[in-house]
C-alpha cells in the first residue's frame, strides 16, 4: 500500500494534542480511580500501587508537555524550583503548574530518602513535603475546574467533586 493511498499515517499518533489527551485520560483516571475501587471493593496495596503509577505517568507527561512553572522575565528561581515557594506572582497557568510541581517536588523527597548519604537533601524540600495535602488539594480541584470549564459544564462544581474524590478514597482506607 502507498503512502498516498493511506489515511492515516503513524507519525499522526504521536502529536503534541494527542499526548495532551493522553495526559487528561491519565488525570481522569486518578480522579476516577478511588469510586471505581470502592465498588469493585480492590485490595488496597494494589490500588495504591495503581494509584502512585497513574500519578507518576501523569506527572511526568505533565514536565514533559508544559515544562515548570515560570516567573516572568527569569528562567530559574532557588526559592521557588528548589525550595518550592512562591514568592512572586505567578499567571493562573503558572500558579496550576506550581500546584503540581510541589507534588513532584514532594514525591522526590522519597525517591531521595532511598539514596544512601542523601537525606539531607530532603530538608531542602522541607516545605513542599509538609505543604503537600494543601498542594494536592488545590491542583485537584484546580484540574476539575478545567476540566468542566473545557467541556462546557456549568452546574457541577469542583469543590463537590473533590469532597467525593476523598470520600471515596477515605472508605477505601477504612475498608481495608
Amino acid at each position: 500500500m502507498s503512502s498516498s493511498t493511506s489515511s492515516f499515517t503513524h507519525s499522526t499518533l504521536l502529536t503534541r494534542a494527542n499526548w495532551l489527551r493522553f495526559n487528561r485520560v491519565l488525570a481522569c483516571a486518578m480522579v476516577i480511580t478511588p469510586v471505581v475501587q470502592f465498588f469493585i471493593r480492590a485490595d488496597l496495596s494494589l490500588a495504591l500501587l495503581v494509584d502512585f503509577g497513574l500519578l507518576l505517568a501523569h506527572g511526568i507527561l505533565s514536565l514533559i508537555l508544559f515544562g515548570i512553572p515560570k516567573v516572568k522575565n527569569q528562567k530559574f528561581t532557588f526559592s521557588m524550583h528548589v525550595l518550592g515557594f512562591r514568592l512572586h506572582p505567578l499567571s493562573p497557568r503558572n500558579e496550576f503548574l506550581l500546584t503540581g510541581y510541589r507534588l513532584a517536588q514532594a514525591i522526590s523527597v522519597l525517591l531521595l530518602l532511598l539514596i544512601p548519604g542523601a537525606g539531607w537533601l530532603t530538608l531542602l524540600m522541607f516545605y513542599p513535603s509538609l505543604r503537600m495535602p494543601v498542594s494536592f488539594v488545590q491542583h485537584l480541584k484546580r484540574a476539575i475546574a478545567y476540566a468542566l470549564q473545557r467541556r462546557g459544564i456549568k452546574h457541577l462544581d469542583a469543590g463537590l467533586i473533590v469532597c467525593f474524590y476523598f470520600f471515596f478514597f477515605f472508605s477505601n482506607l477504612l475498608r481495608a
